[in-house]
């Protein structure tokens, strides 16, 4: 898996057409401050962030909503130890085994819950094996 050039997430950044842009780069920002490791690149036209395999891509396909979805790798890894998460804030909806999607409605909701959102990915981030 290869980084994006910075040129090209650069340019990504300044063209989204998305109506909650301004939340995507704080949400980026944010997960990107969890772990200097941690590299993005563009997957199904949105940031996707990883370290040794995918574990977070943004869903940007509805224009009311910014989503986040954490996981374990581009395929279902059965053999991943369970991740556990404190969110006393119920930002992480699981949508699966090892697979929960955060939901920011407004830029308003995101920018309320930046750091509780920040303590998700990072506590996910650190269960990655």
């Amino acid at each position: 898996m290869e980084p994006a050039e910075p040129a090209e997430l650069t340019h990504y950044l300044a063209a989204l057409d998305h109506p909650m842009a301004p939340v995507v780069r704080s949400l980026r920002a944010a997960i990107l401050s969890v772990d200097p490791q941690i590299r993005e690149n563009i997957k199904w036209h949105a940031p996707n962030f990883f370290l040794r395999d995918d574990f977070a891509t943004f869903n940007l396909f509805r224009p009311d909503t910014v989503q986040v979805v954490l996981h374990t790798g581009a395929k279902p890894k059965p053999e991943h130890r369970e991740i556990t998460v404190t969110d006393p804030h119920k930002l992480l909806r699981w949508a699966g085994r090892n697979r929960g999607v955060v939901t920011f409605p407004t830029r308003a909701a995101a920018e309320a819950a930046l750091e509780d959102f920040t303590g998700v990915v990072r506590q996910w981030v650190s269960q990655l094996e």
